[in-house]
């Protein structure tokens, strides 16, 4: 369908492509991948004639129509949503046009003439019929609330919407037209999850042809037939979708590895006999044959392009079992009420997807707990050591515009070496002089990703991540997600990127009118569960909870907020600070002690010490226990996430009967801990 070939391609220095050559076949669902900067969205527009190429042959098969979905949409206006999208179905509405001038004919036509227009009249009918023509507009619906559009929407300009909406009205009107050949350039990118999954299945059952660039590993599972891997030596085309992709890729590579290993030991071992036998004439012969051999020896170069990054999270500083709680939480826009008396508790080491619907308040509830947006009602509040972290595409507003990158994460990171720091920008895409970029100069995406390495490089153990995964390629997701893996705080998470979520979240809580519906497990558990009908019952809200149960009553956090770290300790008055002192007389000295004096303060720095120790010794002996039991707890619920858990009823019971049984031991354990915490915090900060 498709053949390139030898394609070359320079942008005044840099060389994108050289003797590239590519055949998309018929029927073939390809997923491009590559780094960023690679040139898919390069070799896209060759393919569709938006770039020529310097060098180079582009063959397509005659009468086949393209429709290319580009990242930079041309801004739309002057008509609405439903307009816009209808002209995806223009050769439909031409039929159509075309069936009205017909029956407007056939009023005045004479008998001879009727009989010739009725006969156009039918054949063309049937062709519109066969093609779906009577279904228009129930087609243009079903496409533009599949992508999120509510039916308010579909009459408003499309001048009204934000970028990411007006490219949804791209994709839409593209979706309708069925090119034979369809392009997409990131179509993931600005969709919400239930828009996302719309899509996969429209393209599931899509007949063409289809190529799209996709950093999202659950999208490339689902859709793709090939992969093409774009690097800088050339295109490699695998069989099979983005797994199996990494299979192959992965034992291509440990041959090549072993393949390089032999030769190069081949090679060690023939320049070791030249040198040794170099100067002997009886060897001559023998040596003379080796130079050669060595001249023609094949060389295996390394595809340095794979990299792989690891970077383990700061310790997170120790906090109390309840990290976070709600109580008796409302929240409303106007005349619309999102959430009523809710309550829930976010605990310790809990890592949490939230996932519901569009519009049923997963950001509204995410900002709720991080302070950003303040509750119609109700209360929240953090837990003992809590510190937390908030990131959203919108909260860049703390990055210092006078910063370059690498001023803007030295700031906060004094310990790390220059080289690491380095290292970790070139992860999220800052290499080389990209971090030395100022940061006003930096687009939202670059911001987003400097917000966070921050956030990655902060110690906290409680964060609250929106859409985190935007504006990352492949590997810099693989950093991300093998960071937050290993994470040992608090995490909730709203994403649309299903293998992230999949990787980094042992709990997913669905949002859907109100209330929360929380699933043990990881995403594809949550899938599955959902599938079978296998639903849990949601949280109950305050108003359903028992008024005879003792619950602690949350007061809202001062110091909650954007970017919230911990509360800064308010210095002590100065008065406060004069009072502690014994003053005396008019002369502003202060009086001299006596031996009677020295041989108290020394009785109370004994006494001091002593109590100090036995308070450590209580908090260390308190944190034991919360370990031990937080550990025991950890074991049962991980066997209570496996689906065949549930066959044997008997085994059900005992499993939870002995959970919650390790549940009321950690809930005391915890306050126990707490208490022995606040005591001994207490002590170091008395005077003696």
């Amino acid at each position: 369908m498709i053949h390139l070939t030898g394609i070359e391609k320079r942008f005044g220095s840099q060389e994108i492509f050289s003797e590239l050559s590519w055949h998309i076949k018929p029927g073939q669902r390809v997923g491009l991948i590559g780094p960023n900067g690679a040139g898919k969205t390069t070799l896209m527009k060759i393919v569709v004639g938006d770039e020529l190429p310097d060098a180079g042959e582009i063959v397509i098969a005659k009468n086949r129509t393209f429709g290319y979905l580009r990242q930079d949409i041309a801004t739309l206006s002057g008509r609405t949503v439903r307009e816009e999208v209808r002209t995806g179905l223009s050769e439909l509405l031409r039929v159509e046009a075309e069936l009205a001038d017909l029956e407007a004919a056939m009023v005045t036509a004479s008998a001879d003439e009727l009989e010739q227009l009725m006969q156009t009249y039918g054949t063309l009918q049937a062709e519109f019929e066969r093609d779906g023509g009577f279904r228009i507009d129930s087609r243009v619906d079903e496409v533009l609330s599949g992508l999120g559009f509510t039916v308010s929407d579909f009459d408003r300009d499309c001048g009204e919407l934000s970028g990411g909406w007006q490219m949804r009205v791209v994709l839409a009107r593209l979706l309708l037209q069925g090119p034979d050949i369809l392009l997409l350039d990131e179509p993931t990118n600005h969709l919400d999850l239930d828009s996302l999954v719309w899509l996969e299945s429209f393209l599931q059952a899509y007949r063409g042809s289809l190529v799209f660039i996709s950093h999202d590993r659950w999208f490339l599972n689902k859709l793709s037939s090939h992969i093409a891997e774009l690097s800088s030596y050339g295109i490699r085309v695998y069989t099979g979708n983005f797994d199996a992709y990494l299979r192959q890729a992965e034992e291509e590579r440990a041959l090549l590895e072993r393949r390089h290993k032999n030769l190069q030991r081949r090679a060690a071992d023939m320049e070791r006999f030249i040198e040794r036998f170099r100067a002997k004439a009886t060897k001559a012969k023998q040596v003379q044959s080796r130079v050669k051999a060595l001249e023609k020896m094949e060389r295996v170069e390394l595809n340095s392009d794979s990299r792989t990054i690891h970077f383990t999270l700061p310790d997170p500083p120790k906090s109390g079992r309840v990290v976070m709680s709600m109580s008796d939480v409302s929240k409303a826009y106007g005349d619309k009420q999102v959430y009523t008396g809710l309550d829930l508790q976010l605990l310790r080491e809990q890592k949490i997807a939230l996932v519901g619907p569009n519009g049923a308040g997963k950001s509204t509830l995410l900002k709720m707990l991080a302070g950003v947006v303040a509750s119609s009602s109700g209360a929240r509040e953090l837990g003992f050591g809590a510190r937390l972290y908030y990131f959203a595409q919108h909260q860049l507003e703390t990055l210092n515009p006078k910063n370059n990158v690498l001023q803007e994460i030295r700031d906060d990171t004094q310990d790390l070496s220059l080289t690491q720091l380095r290292s970790m920008l070139g992860a999220f895409l800052f290499g080389g002089d990209d971090v030395e970029k100022q940061i006003d100069v930096l687009s939202g995406g670059e911001k987003a990703r400097v917000t966070l390495v921050k956030m990655l490089l902060t110690p906290v153990n409680l964060l609250l991540l929106d859409e985190p995964t935007n504006h990352l390629d492949m590997a810099s997701r693989a950093v991300l997600e093998d960071a937050l893996s290993s994470f040992g705080g608090t995490m909730v998470v709203i994403s649309h990127d299903r293998h992230f979520l999949d990787a980094v979240c042992t709990e997913v809580w669905e949002i859907d009118k109100g209330r929360i519906t929380p699933f043990l497990g990881s995403y594809s558990t949550y899938l599955e569960r959902i599938e079978k009908g296998d639903r849990p019952e949601p949280l109950p809200l305050h108003s359903e909870r028992s008024s005879t149960s003792k619950r602690r009553a949350p007061s809202v956090s001062p110091f909650a907020g954007a970017g919230t770290q911990t509360p800064k300790l308010q210095p002590e008055s100065e008065n406060t600070a004069q009072a502690s002192i014994n003053w005396a007389g008019t002369s502003g000295l202060p009086k001299r002690k006596t031996k009677e004096d020295k041989r108290r303060d020394a009785e109370r720095r004994q006494s001091k010490s002593a109590d100090g120790r036995r308070l450590k010794k209580a908090y260390e002996a308190a944190e034991k226990l919360v370990t031990e039991l937080e550990s025991e707890l950890e074991s049962l619920r991980a066997t209570q996430a496996q689906p065949d858990h549930y066959n044997d009823a008997e085994i059900v019971r005992t499993v939870a009967q002995h959970a919650s049984t390790v549940e009321r031991r950690l809930e005391k354990a915890y306050s126990e801990w707490e208490t022995a915490g606040a005591a001994l915090e207490a002590h170091e900060s008395s005077p003696v």
